[in-house]
């Protein structure tokens, strides 16, 4: 239901910004950007799972560091501005895998012999952000926007166990809806540098998620070329599977006005 609902929502976005797109794009002063990626990140996390059939008590539980090979990574961003208000559609999916082996021991309890657990991990992840923004500074050297909206983090794990000699599979899922905050903006160098940074924070179906990001900028004629350092955190919990979740590292992007 959930997912039907972002569908819906993303549809709505799409189909407003086409028809505002239509009505205004005579007015000088309607601007529009698309920002494409590409990003290497780094993904750190922990995940909870009780070990069916171990011999433990029901509520005993391992843990593993969340799939940190990348195999598929898209990401990109859409920027509307009219005046002084703004609109930001941000969109990342990625695709992870990894392969894992732990001992589980059972010290004082000889009857119980330790428990051998390997894991291969499959993680899908898609994270979309909307945002409405209101210009607080503009000197033309700083630039400062206030900003609010949604973020939506879908995380999809096919998770295959081996239990010493025994096989199991589980597919646990999560989906998050929080409302955040934040600013956003840019310092400006000279006619061709620049330094754009982004920082939001806020809660909802997780406890706390915050982002930061922060750019080197340069102008050609044709569009902007940016290195940027971003970082995303997700903390859900100690009920979840999923504990907390950071998505970090280093990106090169293609930002085209229109």
């Amino acid at each position: 239901m959930k997912k039907k609902i972002v569908g819906s929502l993303i549809a709505s976005l799409v189909l407003g910004t086409i028809s505002m797109t239509s009505v205004q794009a005579e007015e000088s002063d309607f601007e529009q950007s698309l920002s494409i990626y590409g990003w290497l990140p780094s993904l750190d996390g922990n995940l909870k799972y009780t070990i069916p059939g171990s011999g433990t008590e029901p509520d005993s539980e391992a843990e593993s560091g969340i799939a940190d090979t990348l195999d598929m990574v898209l990401m990109g961003n859409y920027e509307l501005r009219k005046n002084k208000f703004s609109f930001l559609a941000d969109m990342v999916y990625l695709k992870m895998s990894a392969s894992q082996e732990t001992t589980i021991s059972t010290p004082g309890i000889t009857a119980i012999p330790d428990i051998r657990l390997g894991a291969e991990q499959e993680l899908t992840a898609w994270l979309l952000g909307f945002y409405g923004g209101y210009n607080l500074v503009d000197n033309g050297t700083f630039k400062l926007d206030a900003i609010g909206g949604l973020r939506y983090f879908s995380l999809d794990l096919d998770i295959s166990l081996s239990l010493n000699d025994r096989s199991i599979g589980v597919s646990p899922s999560v989906e998050n809806y929080d409302g955040v905050v934040g600013i956003r903006g840019s310092y400006t160098i000279n006619e061709n540098w620049y330094l754009p940074y982004h920082f939001d924070i806020g809660a909802g179906d997780s406890d706390l998620t915050w982002q930061g990001s922060a750019s080197v900028g340069y102008m050609f004629d044709w569009g902007d070329v940016l290195l940027t350092y971003r970082h995303i955190h997700y903390g859900f919990g100690e009920d979840n599977f999923v504990n907390d979740f950071d998505l970090y590292g280093p990106k090169i992007g293609l930002v085209f006005h229109f």
